[in-house]
């Protein structure tokens, strides 16, 4: 992911990473949202090409496509907290960057009971 995106003036870099941080940010402060949803495999799934990351950053000419799994916990209402991680995201990441995000995909990927 060292990718990069180039602002307009062609003088700043912004790394994937720097978006994948930010995303990730975003993602911490939202009520019922336990956090990043690690994909769980084997220690070979990390050196095979099926490996998804959980916030995946896709730029597109100048703007950002972005998808994050997360864990949610049992009393999470899932689409609100998916909504407000959709907003989050964009607000956070253009403000941010300056880089116009386009689309915010979230996917629910584990559930953890017993948090409070």
């Amino acid at each position: 992911m060292n990718k990069s995106s180039e602002s307009k003036a062609d003088s700043v870099k912004i790394s994937e990473d720097v978006i994948s941080k930010i995303t990730e940010s975003a993602v911490s402060g939202v009520d019922g949202v336990c956090g990043l949803a690690i994909p769980k495999k084997s220690p070979m799934s990390f050196l095979m090409s099926s490996f998804k990351p959980p916030v995946r950053i896709r730029m597109n000419g100048g703007s950002a496509e972005i998808s994050v799994s997360i864990a949610v916990s049992d009393s999470c209402k899932v689409r609100s907290a998916a909504e407000k991680i959709q907003k989050q995201v964009k607000e956070d990441v253009q403000n941010m960057t300056g880089i116009a995000v386009t689309k915010v995909s979230v996917y629910v990927k584990d559930i953890i009971f017993g948090t409070e």
